[in-house]
């Protein structure tokens, strides 16, 4: 019975990797507290803050439930609460909304491929603490007038069907206007990027290890020729 309840190593792989997803956001998000000003986005991070910790102090259960040794995460050693602002308390707030899509995401795939019924419950709840992260933050947004609209689309006037493979092989060669499916995760990682590469820069800004700085900068290369992909001018 116990072989059979014992973890596979996929789930240990996205348990593992979930705890060191939960300890950077326990670091960032400590460091993000004591520079932001603004009091709703302040209390927005207090709350993100505590579910990190929850999070954590659930993995580690399950980690020592399997007898499997805890990560290394990141810890206070990386992390320095006493450097001064690197981030407007608007950044930190956009960051924290994109980072809360990415972590439901993989929150939901964790859930959907789970079967042990403490896992699932664990994800089931995970689920729940990011969406309501993505909520608020959003609303946060919405209210300060820093949410940009997703781009509108033209009402088409009847049902076209794609004949040909070409029409996806044409983005490379004859161009064609994009549709609304391509449209939206255009969008998508364009605010992304724009999000990341200004997160980039900060840290490239002040790290003191050459090499960490140098794929810092080269990270910011890479984002800088995507936004030259979307806006060449």
């Amino acid at each position: 019975m116990q072989k059979k309840n014992r973890l596979t190593s996929p789930k240990i792989a996205n348990l593992w990797t979930h705890y060191i997803r939960e300890t950077l956001s326990v670091c960032a998000n400590k460091y993000m507290l004591h520079t932001i000003q603004d009091p709703e986005i302040h209390s927005l991070f207090q709350t993100a803050l505590h579910y990190s910790l929850k999070h954590t102090d659930a993995l580690k259960a399950l980690f020592k439930k399997e007898k499997f040794p805890i990560p290394k995460g990141f810890t206070e050693e990386d992390v320095n609460l006493e450097a001064p602002p690197l981030f407007t308390d608007v950044l930190c707030l956009k960051s924290l909304y994109m980072m809360s899509i990415h972590g439901h995401n993989e929150m939901s795939l964790s859930f959907t491929t789970s079967l042990r019924p403490d896992i699932v419950d664990f994800y089931y709840q995970c689920n729940f603490d990011a969406m309501e992260i993505y909520k608020k933050a959003k609303d946060l947004l919405v209210s300060k007038q820093l949410y940009q609209q997703p781009p509108t689309y033209i009402t088409p006037n009847k049902v076209e069907m794609i004949e040909h493979y070409n029409y996806v092989t044409d983005v490379f060669g004859k161009q064609r206007p994009i549709n609304t499916i391509e449209s939206g995760h255009a969008y998508f990682n364009l605010n992304k990027t724009f999000i990341a590469k200004a997160m980039i820069l900060g840290f490239s800004q002040v790290s003191k290890n050459q090499n960490v700085r140098a794929l810092l900068e080269k990270s910011l290369q890479v984002k800088t020729n995507t936004l030259m992909c979307f806006h060449p001018y």
